[in-house]
């Protein structure tokens, strides 16, 4: 969990940001896109995530200094491959941490709530406005972000690569070091090569960057929670209010933290305390009623939330 919201404990950026990275369970769909969630309720699968890392590990040790090293490969260069699969492997994770366009989770969120801008008027707009903001966000912001996502994606296959590249190298290293006429099916030592050398990739590839995710907020989740005044544990601040700028037919609700309140003359805004979670803003846009004020919500919430 990564917080009691009765608590009202204030993250801070880092801890957001450590959080929107690490695994969680929740998907909002809404208008024919869909995205993960920034701040929600933490994955169940997280153990295996961790289980999958120290495999890899296991099996990059073992197959280096158990076999590889034997055979008399430098002793050097194992040691490097078994830090530079780990490192590649968490590599999205620290550019996502450190640059933010990388952030994969803010990326994606940031692209949901552009897309549903293109898609709902604001209060008071008129059609022509209405066609040139999104023309400004499509030729801008819109163009920005699928080039980042992009460029993520590239730099995830490209790890994706080097991992296996490295497999590779162990492979034809073992290979290049047995007695003529022997193949790496004919000696029992082999076949573990080719086998461990897979399976440590594979596991790399899986459950090392989200388990590592997951250790850095659990890090600063220590740390900040260790600071935090126990003097406010339990009491009510007070909350912050965002207008909805975009045409909708609102209806009041809350969840939690968070209450969407709607005027007699129909504007809406949202109060909440702290932070915005993702289920809090899956029940208020399950609450409205229409397709434009669910996707006002969403805008609004996410806007929010957004790093």
């Amino acid at each position: 969990m990564p917080y009691h919201r009765d608590s009202y404990f204030n993250p801070s950026d880092p801890y957001k940001k450590a959080w929107s990275l690490t695994p969680q369970g929740r998907v909002l769909k809404l208008s024919g896109h869909k995205t993960a969630s920034m701040y929600a309720s933490l994955s169940s699968a997280i153990p295996i995530f961790y289980i999958l890392m120290l495999s890899a590990i296991a099996f990059d040790v073992y197959l280096g200094f158990s076999i590889l090293a034997k055979s008399g490969v430098n002793l050097g260069l194992i040691t490097g491959s078994v830090i530079l699969d780990l490192l590649l492997a968490i590599t999205p994770f620290l550019l996502g941490t450190y640059i933010l366009s990388f952030n994969h989770t803010n990326l994606e969120n940031e692209l949901f709530k552009t897309k549903l801008e293109c898609m709902t008027k604001k209060r008071d707009e008129s059609d022509d406005d209405f066609h040139t903001r999104i023309t400004q966000i499509k030729a801008g912001r819109l163009r920005e972000l699928n080039g980042s996502k992009t460029m993520g994606a590239i730099v995830r296959y490209l790890t994706i690569g080097l991992i296996f590249a490295i497999a590779g190298w162990k492979i034809y290293t073992y290979y290049s070091v047995l007695p003529p006429g022997f193949n790496l099916f004919s000696v029992a030592n082999g076949k573990i090569v080719l086998i461990f050398s897979f399976l440590c990739a594979v596991c790399h590839i899986i459950g090392s960057e989200k388990a590592f995710a997951h250790l850095s907020f659990w890090m600063i989740k220590g740390k900040e929670f260790r600071n935090h005044n126990e003097l406010h544990h339990g009491k009510e601040p007070s909350s912050q209010s965002i207008p909805i700028d975009y045409e909708g037919d609102y209806k009041p609700a809350k969840f939690m933290n968070t209450e969407l309140k709607v005027d007699e003359e129909g504007k809406a805004l949202i109060e909440y305390i702290h932070l915005i979670w993702d289920d809090e803003i899956k029940f208020l846009i399950e609450k409205q009623g229409s397709e434009s004020a669910k996707r006002g919500v969403a805008i609004t919430c996410k806007n929010n939330q957004i790093i």
